[in-house]
Order: C-alpha cells, then structure tokens, then sequence
C-alpha cells in the first residue's frame, strides 16, 4: 500500500489507508520529529487490514536540512539544566501554552476519523505519548487502546477525578536523559487510578523505541483484531 497525505481536520497527516475501514491506529510524533519519524513502524506492526495515521505537529520547528514539528513548546533552558545536573524535571504542575489548543485539533482529527473508522488506537512517542493520554481522558471519544512510548505524566490539573479506563501499553528506558523514568512512573500511577488496564514496561536505554517495544506493541495491537 501506498502512502497518501490528508488534511484531516486542519492536520497533515500520512495515511496508509486500505478496503476493510474498521480498525485504525493513530500515532503523534515527538519534538522535533515530524509525520515520516513513526511511519516506518506501521510495516512492522500491520495485518493487512488496519488504516494508519501518522500526524504532523502544528508547530513547525526549523531544523536545519529539515522541518521540524512540534506537539507544544518545550523549556529548553529547563531541559538543558535537568540533563546537565540530573535533576528530575517534573512535568506534572506543567501546562505548555499550546497546550489546549493542541489537544482540541487532535480531539477534532479524531472525531472525523471516528465516522469511518469504528475501532481506534491512539498513541505516540514522548510528547505525542503525553497528548495521547490526554486525549484517552475524553469520556465521548471512541476509542479502543492507547500506547505510550517513552512519555511523562503532565498537565495534571487536566486530568479527571474519573475516566473510563482503557487497554494501554506503556513503555521507558532506565536511562532516559530526556524524560526521566521516574515521570514515567507517576504516569503509570495516575493510569491505574483512573482504571486504565496495563503497565509500565522497562527496558534498558535512553530515549528510544528499541527492538523489545517494538515486539511488546506488535502484541499488544494484536489483542484488538
């Protein structure tokens, strides 16, 4: 199957779409990265009959020999602090300016999907992971799993005293220098609070999707066909 790019809702997104509409997982990107980052996954984890979604962030960021995209801005200074002291960079009391406005154009990009597709996965990696969760809180979105790589617990004043809980692989590395593993954790906590059915898998290395994770979703998706 051939690529094809969609405006779906206001957002560029790669599309692998085929006949059968039932089942289609979405993924967001992280900083920097854009649509084609995650792309290659979908030939590692398709069973000929699910659609794929790769978005492209609304923030464009200039990298150089290519354009960037972002999901919502990052403290560099913060960032840059945190990896050279280690300290642990708590993102939970955290709320990116763009953050709402990010959330409502994804909330959008689903609900048209939703009227074709009946069975939808979302995920992402890192801060595409953090949206991801957000979006999973959404009582009236349809929504079938959620998977999230290398991500942080943020935005927690967002989130809801009470949700519906959904099917969820989480995964992060030990020595992750960007989100550490121990905002993953809280993460994974505020999870099973709110009633969502899995846990955290660690594995050893940084900020990444190694070989391990991807098998471990390879599975995971392989529950909802």
């Amino acid at each position: 199957m051939k690529p094809v790019i969609k405006n779906i809702s206001g957002i560029e997104s790669l599309c692998i779409e085929n006949s059968d509409p039932s089942n289609a997982v979405v993924l967001f990107h992280g900083y920097g990265a854009n649509m084609q980052d995650l792309y290659p996954l979908w030939e590692l984890w398709d069973d000929g009959k699910t659609n794929w979604y790769f978005p492209n962030g609304i923030l464009p960021l200039p990298m150089g020999y290519y354009e960037g995209r972002a999901w919502f801005s990052i403290d560099m200074e913060a960032l840059d602090r945190a990896i050279r002291t280690g300290e642990f960079r708590n993102l939970a009391n955290s709320i990116p300016p763009e953050f709402d406005l990010t959330l409502t154009q994804q909330e959008n990009f689903l609900r048209e999907l939703a009227q074709k597709h009946s069975k939808i996965i979302i995920g992402g990696f890192s801060q595409g992971a953090m949206c991801a969760f957000h979006l999973a809180l959404k009582p009236d979105l349809p929504l079938a799993g959620l998977i999230l790589l290398s991500g942080n617990l943020i935005a927690e004043e967002r989130i809801p005293k009470v949700a519906r809980g959904l099917p969820f692989y989480q995964s992060h590395g030990t020595k992750d220098p960007i989100l550490p593993l121990k905002g993953a954790k809280l993460l994974e906590e505020r999870l099973q609070s709110l009633n969502f059915q899995g846990h955290l898998n660690v594995f050893e290395g940084g900020h990444e999707i190694p070989a391990k994770t991807i098998q471990q979703v390879k599975e995971f998706l392989s529950e909802f066909r």
